[in-house]
């Protein structure tokens, strides 16, 4: 069973397939709603417009995490790169997932306050990054898109 970061970054690219599905993606959005996701920025959420689609479950899903993880939805042309600086508590476990739907990969890496990298670069298909800092401070979510292709992602921050 995959972490909550990267189920919740599984479940977004799992909805955005089922658009023309509304029962799978009602069921897909309770399974969503159930881990406690909610977005970065509100005014950029896809779900909030998914759910228009959709035909909620009539039984309401099992609420998992009181503090669910945060996601947001985003696109990356080709030769992009975007830095998204985030804070992460001292002693508590973080975790960075990306979901990608499209074929293009992305580079993907979580930089310390001294740039230096806090788990391996990776190519972001669906990959998470978890790590437990020791002084609670700000670290830097980097995407880039190496690709020929525009590429759409879902970052889930927990």
């Amino acid at each position: 069973m995959p972490e909550p970061a990267e189920a919740v970054a599984q479940l977004l690219v799992e909805a955005q397939g089922l658009q023309d599905e509304p029962k799978r993606l009602g069921t897909t959005l309770a399974r969503l709603d159930a881990l406690g996701a909610r977005p970065l920025d509100a005014g950029a959420d896809p779900v909030a417009q998914w759910r228009g689609r959709a035909e909620m479950p009539k039984t309401p899903p099992y609420r998992g995490r009181v503090l669910g993880p945060a996601y947001k939805a985003g696109m990356l042309n080709p030769g992009d790169t975007v830095r998204l600086p985030q804070l992460f508590d001292g002693g508590r476990a973080a975790r960075v997932a990306v979901a990608t739907a499209d074929k293009a990969p992305l580079d993907f890496t979580v930089l310390d306050r001294e740039a230096k990298p806090v788990c391996p670069p990776a190519k972001a298909r669906s990959k998470e990054c978890s790590w437990t800092p020791l002084f609670s401070g700000r670290f830097e979510i980097v995407l880039s898109n190496s690709s020929a292709n525009a590429a759409g992602y879902y970052l889930v921050i927990d």
